[in-house]
């Protein structure tokens, strides 16, 4: 018999925990694949960025000794790159979600439709 509690209306608690542990997976496949994102970018942007100018990328672009054009560029490059990349990683790893559970992680159901379910999942 599922324990109740007097606060949920008389529900059973019985899928707290699965909720959960769905939350706590959900996190560490989110973490996980965007750091692997991270790295895979940083490395595509070092090779790119060398093969481009022919210098390393900068580490420090807020240094006086990189020029504004240069730091900028960086930045911008930088920063766009390991944004689309973030976000590409988190959509397919909420599409292996949604394929694996049938559901949209924990998290990404409020407001969401059969209709938005099907677009995760292509």
């Amino acid at each position: 018999m599922a324990k109740r509690s007097a606060g949920s209306g008389g529900k059973p608690q019985k899928d707290q925990p699965q909720k959960e542990k769905g939350k706590k997976s959900w996190k560490v496949l989110g973490t996980g694949i965007a750091l692997v994102a991270g790295l895979a970018t940083t490395r595509a942007l070092d090779a790119l960025w060398q093969t481009a100018t022919g210098r390393k990328p900068p580490t420090s672009p807020e240094s006086p000794e990189i020029g504004n054009r240069e730091a900028i560029m960086w930045a911008g490059v930088s920063g766009l790159a390991m944004g689309v990349a973030k976000m590409y990683a988190t959509r397919r790893a909420a599409s292996y979600w949604l394929k694996s559970f049938d559901t949209l992680p924990p998290g990404m159901n409020k407001g969401a439709t059969l209709e938005t379910k099907k677009k995760i999942a292509k």
